[in-house]
């Protein structure tokens, strides 16, 4: 774990995965998804130097008391580990200054080189945004919400051993039923951990039986699944 030397005893200096565990950096503006560069010397400088930004960055006093800004309009930073679980930051600017928040970290001022990098890193994305899916098994539920296990060999798993889901469409769900979830590749740093942004949820297996086809999240009949009845 990296930690920035702080300018001012004002803050928490900011926490970065060490770097033989980075693997890439992305950024998202909720439109685009731009990844460094894929080759391995490419990728290897580009991380370098981003994190060399980072680490540069002005420590404030400002508390990050949430889990994502109270400012809406934000860029999203993921750190993405091998092996380890990931870092995810926030980018932003409110009355004409440049801020860098960790969740429950501290609030940082960046170099103006932070904002023409990840200016011109969205600039050469598309407008695709990623998406990631993996499997699960449901371990707890609640009225709006579960709490899944991310399956053996999953990537999702190295990052955390319990996810919280949003479940406002209320799928109807019991403990050890398996889903399928798609999101935006980010991960938020709590416990249990948070995805960033969830597109789309799906049952794979009910307790251990296999659907021959999906469910999508508005199916309420758990019964007649085998007779014809897909909602």
């Amino acid at each position: 774990m990296l930690c920035a030397c702080e300018k001012e005893e004002q803050g928490n200096p900011i926490r970065l995965p060490a770097r033989e565990d980075i693997v890439s950096i992305g950024v998202s503006d909720g439109n685009k998804y731009a990844m460094s560069p894929n080759t391995e010397v490419e990728a290897a400088e580009f991380i370098d130097e981003f994190l060399f930004m980072l680490m540069d960055m002005e420590t404030t006093s400002q508390q990050s008391v949430n889990d994502v800004p109270v400012n809406k309009d934000f860029i999203t930073i993921n750190i993405n580990c091998d092996g380890v679980a990931g870092t995810t930051l926030f980018y932003y600017a409110d009355k004409g200054t440049e801020y860098v928040e960790q969740p429950y970290q501290g609030i940082y001022k960046p170099a103006p080189a932070l904002s023409n990098c990840i200016t011109e890193m969205l600039a050469s994305a598309d407008n695709t945004l990623l998406m990631v899916t993996f499997q699960a098994s449901v371990i707890e539920t609640n009225n709006d919400s579960i709490i899944v296990k991310p399956v053996d060999g999953s990537l999702e798993l190295d990052s955390a051993d319990k996810f919280y889901i949003s479940n406002e469409e209320n799928l109807e769900l019991q403990i050890g039923d398996l889903v399928e979830i798609s999101y935006n590749g980010e991960i938020m740093e709590s416990y249990p951990a948070q995805l960033g942004e969830v597109y789309e949820m799906h049952l794979a297996a009910m307790q251990g039986v296999f659907l021959l086809q999906k469910v999508h999240l508005h199916i309420t009949c758990r019964s007649c699944i085998f007779a014809n009845c897909m909602l």
